[in-house]
Order: structure tokens, then C-alpha cells, then sequence
């Protein structure tokens, strides 16, 4: 449904699951995938969040949709934070140091 454009459908499904099960990884990265290509920023960083947690960490694209929607939603010290967290276990992850990493850290700067 989301790779449709029915994204009030999509989220009811996603809605659905939470309900049912809170830590549904999946259907919190879905929320976030969602929020992202309406472009709400903050909203996909929370879900994308909660994916991440739920995932105890260890996705790598999760944490690069994370840090992403961190840096999009103007939350640089955040996404430096996921970007080293990603980096530190998965040193050789493509793009996110310099997608990311690199613009957050010149958006710490005045």
C-alpha cells in the first residue's frame, strides 16, 4: 500500500499491528518510511526511533533512515550520536559518514 501512495491505509495496518504487538520493529519502520515520504521529518524520526530501539540497535539501515530523518528535522546532535552507534558496528556501512556524519557535524558548527 505505501509503494501505492494509500498511506491511510498502510498506516491503519501499521496501527493494527501495534496494538496488537508494541514491539513490532516492522511496522514501526513502516510508520517511519510513511512519515518520511510525507516529509515529516520529526514524526519519522520517532518512529524510526522506535524501530531502531526495538531492534536493539543493530540495524544498520534503520539507523541510517534514523539518522537521516535526525539530520532532516534539524537534530544534529542525534544523528551524530546514531551515525558513531552505526559506524561503531558496522565500520565500513556505505554513505553514512559522509551523507550524514559530515553534514550533522556543519550543522553543529556556527
Amino acid at each position: 500500500y505505501i509503494q501505492v501512495g494509500k498511506y491511510e491505509f498502510a498506516i491503519e495496518l501499521c496501527k493494527r499491528t501495534l496494538s496488537n504487538n508494541k514491539s513490532s520493529a516492522k511496522a514501526w519502520e513502516q510508520l517511519g518510511a510513511i512519515m518520511e515520504k510525507e516529509q515529516a521529518y520529526r514524526d519519522a524520526a520517532d518512529h524510526y526511533e522506535q524501530a531502531w530501539n526495538y531492534m536493539n540497535q543493530s540495524a544498520p539501515s534503520v539507523g541510517y533512515k534514523l539518522a537521516f530523518n535526525y539530520l532532516k528535522a534539524k537534530r544534529y546532535v542525534e544523528a551524530v550520536d546514531v551515525c558513531h552507534k552505526v559506524l561503531a558496528q558496522f565500520p565500513e556501512y556505505p554513505k553514512i559518514r559522509k551523507d550524514i556524519l559530515e553534514k550533522a557535524r556543519g550543522g553543529l558548527r556556527p
